[in-house]
């Protein structure tokens, strides 16, 4: 994991090494998760998911949107916080639900919302309206 630079070399990646990322990402999560509390189902039952976002789309341009924040979790992970995730959901530390202030790879700030499908929508008119071909991907469901 700490081989990846940033979340598009992943497109790169065979599937057994796809498999091994997810491995490591559990790991982080649990050891994480452990320490500091958080939502573990949600974001344990999203890494797959996640990295296979991530091998077909490009965050740097389409924007994902998560349905509530705390699936989250394998997505701060790739985009660039990885190296301060032990430091979740702790004072001064990275939030458990995206946020577009902490990082670029954030397109909508949610926690326990359940809107991706309507914010999705208005991220996709705002992309239309820009006469843009970016993606909108919204995740739907809570784990």
């Amino acid at each position: 994991m700490k081989r990846l630079k940033s979340p598009a070399e992943l497109q790169k990646l065979s599937l057994p090494q796809l498999e091994e990322l997810a491995g490591e990402i559990r790991e982080l999560i649990l050891t994480t998760v452990a320490k500091n509390g958080g939502h573990l189902a949600p974001s344990l039952g999203t890494v797959e998911l996640t990295l296979a976002l991530y091998s077909v789309f490009d965050f740097r341009h389409d924007k994902l949107v998560w349905d509530v924040g705390h699936q989250a979790y394998t997505h701060k992970i790739l985009t660039g916080r990885r190296d301060t995730f032990h430091t979740l959901r702790t004072l001064g530390g990275i939030t458990g639900f995206p946020k577009r202030a902490e990082s670029p790879f954030d397109s909508f700030g949610v926690g326990h919302a359940s809107t991706s499908i309507s914010a999705a929508l208005g991220i996709l008119i705002a992309e239309e309206l820009k006469h843009t071909s970016n993606r909108v991907i919204a995740v739907i469901g809570d784990g």
